[in-house]
């Protein structure tokens, strides 16, 4: 996979790739993080993922490549949510992905607006050829999410759904 280095940017939102100096602020704490990002950051949102984000890049770990973005809405200067990226450990041009959206900004769009914009990403210039997605088989905005985005459904083991996205289908859904 190769590494995101420049925002993306979509008709609402800016995502920011989380570089060292990022996860460094997030570890710092929300203040601190609000500060580099230059974006309010909702208190729910840290309080599930900022702990996440901290960890999403840090030369100690081996991780200086982004692995996550931080979703900001360009108009209002706040934080929506975050999108996670990494390698799959089952083949080298497979991408997993997972997202949180902060709560007073769900059902609005974000989730399938800020994925959609990593997806486009890993497709044309990430090296991806195919992304995986999991979710629990209760969460119903995720399954409605991973269907709009054109993901389709792969395996079904316990409590979990995994979904599969390749270029392909990404075209169809879009279509």
């Amino acid at each position: 996979m190769r590494p995101l280095r420049h925002p993306l940017f979509t008709a609402r939102l800016r995502l920011e790739p989380v570089t060292p100096a990022l996860a460094q602020a997030a570890r710092a704490g929300g203040e601190a993080f609000s500060e580099q990002i230059g974006a309010e950051a909702p208190a729910d949102w840290c309080a599930a993922n900022l702990g996440l984000v901290a960890k999403a890049a840090h030369p100690a770990w081996g991780q200086e490549t982004p692995i996550r973005a931080v979703a900001i809405h360009r108009a209002e200067g706040s934080v929506v949510g975050d999108v996670r990226f990494e390698p799959s450990l089952r083949a080298p041009d497979e991408v997993e992905i997972g997202y949180a959206v902060a709560r007073e900004r769900r059902q609005q769009g974000y989730a399938t607006e800020m994925s959609g914009a990593v997806i486009d990403w890993l497709f044309a210039h990430g090296g991806a050829e195919t992304i995986i997605a999991g979710c629990d088989r209760r969460n119903v905005a995720s399954v409605k999410t991973l269907r709009k985005l054109g993901f389709w459904l792969d395996t079904t083991p316990g409590t979990a759904f995994w979904w599969l996205l390749t270029p392909d289908l990404r075209l169809s859904a879009e279509a």
